[in-house]
């Protein structure tokens, strides 16, 4: 028999385990109920067993219809189980500053969904305002100022990330909105164009400046300079951070913008990592 130590890998991928004992049927149905609200928002069953669960459980019940409630707390929940995850602070009480900022800066950008109205980061940040007004009423915090005073500041950032990714995938998949879209055919001919690339690169990249069409990037890990064509330079403004791939093909000088996977504000940079 192996031991304990011989199993457990420290460079593979480790799954933490947890117990829940039910001191009565009631307790349990309490539990399975729950779950089900809980999965109108996507919140993993992680949560349940955290601080957090009976919070958004119980905000959600005061307005269970509510569309614009139950995403902010598919947003909110998603960060605590799946960005802080093992990281994640034992209490409201707590959290420190660096919480709030990066759920705002660089976690709202990167779940930010395509939408026709383009309101998500507005609809997000006044919704996260009455939350923590909530919060800060139910278990005694002060958090609103905080939280107040970020969302000022990330309000028009933000809402230029959010145009900015709106049109990179409108540009790539037209007919997004439509009824019965399917991307098939758009996912096709990027990757036929893709492959005529004979240079790529997937990475992070700040925008430097923006001259006539062409937007300058600099890429995070290497500061090599990227002239790119194609780009929305109606909406781009330098310090933006983009996170995608650069493609160029044979016998030109200018990159080409491929697979948008994020905007995000400059103020939202520290909390990015590369992909390793």
């Amino acid at each position: 028999m192996k031991k304990i130590g011989n199993i457990c890998d420290e460079n593979k991928l480790q799954v933490t385990v947890k117990m829940k004992h039910f001191e009565n049927p009631k307790e349990r149905e309490e539990m399975m109920q729950n779950l089900k609200i809980g999965a109108e928002f996507d919140m993993r069953y992680r949560g349940h067993y955290l601080f957090y669960g009976k919070d958004f459980i119980s905000y959600k019940l005061e307005r269970p219809y509510d569309k614009d409630r139950n995403e902010f707390l598919r947003i909110i929940s998603n960060f605590m189980s799946n960005v802080l995850e093992d990281d994640c602070p034992s209490s409201w009480k707590k959290c420190k500053r660096p919480f709030w900022e990066e759920l705002i800066f660089t976690h709202l950008p990167h779940v930010t969904r395509i939408t026709p109205d383009q309101k998500q980061v507005e609809t997000f940040l006044s919704q996260l305002k009455m939350f923590v007004q909530w919060l800060d009423k139910r278990v005694g915090t002060n958090w609103f100022p905080v939280v107040d005073k970020y969302s000022k500041e990330a309000a028009s950032d933000l809402k230029i990330c959010e145009q900015v990714l709106n049109a990179l995938f409108l540009r790539d998949f037209p007919q997004i909105h439509q009824k019965g879209f399917s991307p098939k055919q758009d996912v096709e001919k990027i990757e036929q164009s893709f492959k005529q690339c004979t240079k790529s690169l997937d990475s992070l990249f700040e925008v430097t400046s923006i001259i006539d069409q062409i937007t300058v990037l600099t890429e995070f890990n290497s500061n090599k300079t990227f002239y790119v064509k194609g780009l929305p330079t109606q909406l781009i403004i330098p310090g933006l951070i983009m996170n995608g791939a650069l493609g160029r093909k044979g016998g030109t000088l200018l990159w080409e913008w491929f697979q948008s996977e994020g905007v995000y504000p400059q103020k939202g940079r520290k909390y990015l990592k590369l992909k390793s």
